[in-house]
């Protein structure tokens, strides 16, 4: 029980809201993004950027062939990324160490306040490290759930590192 317990605890600290755990100021800085090309449609609020494109904001960074924005009244509503893989990384406040994601396809709803990851998902931070065919996570209910893909070949698959105990460390050095 307490393995599982630590399995929950762990996912939760690694997959929570971007907005709980990114970098304080991340959220204050100018979204910047560099495409091959792009299409913006102001009517529907929606821009499309093809060709390497690269989305920046803060310490957040999207990478993909496709990036496709739906926007309205000024906000983000949903982002979709699609690449060979899609990436996504971000620094945290609490953690030397990127939370890396990658998938053939990413999609945040920001209404629902759900990531979704498809195709040959990872998710991953230092050495600790969720793959599955789809993750899901759900930051308003602090839910993950993942899953093999449909032909039962490949299986979810979990890395959990222990953590360095200081007492530990400072044991195993040698005296000067």
């Amino acid at each position: 029980m307490l393995r599982s317990n630590t399995l929950w605890l762990y996912f939760t600290m690694l997959l929570l809201p971007a907005s709980s755990f990114a970098l304080s100021d991340d959220h204050n800085q100018p979204i910047k993004i560099k495409a091959d090309s792009v299409s913006i449609n102001e009517k529907t609020g929606i821009s499309i950027y093809t060709g390497n494109v690269i989305f920046t904001q803060g310490s957040l960074k999207l990478a993909g062939e496709k990036v496709i924005i739906h926007q309205s009244n000024n906000t983000v509503d949903k982002i979709l990324v699609e690449g060979k893989p899609a990436t996504f990384q971000q620094q945290q406040d609490n953690s030397p160490h990127l939370i890396h994601a990658s998938a053939g396809k990413m999609r945040y709803v920001t209404s629902e306040e759900r990531v979704f990851l498809n195709n040959n998902a990872r998710v991953s931070q230092g050495e600790n490290l969720l793959k599955g065919d789809k993750i899901e996570y759900n930051t308003r209910n602090s839910t993950v759930t993942a899953q093999k893909s449909s032909n039962n070949t490949n299986r979810v698959h979990v890395v959990i590192e222990p953590q360095q105990d200081n007492a530990k460390k400072s044991t195993t050095e040698p005296e000067q």
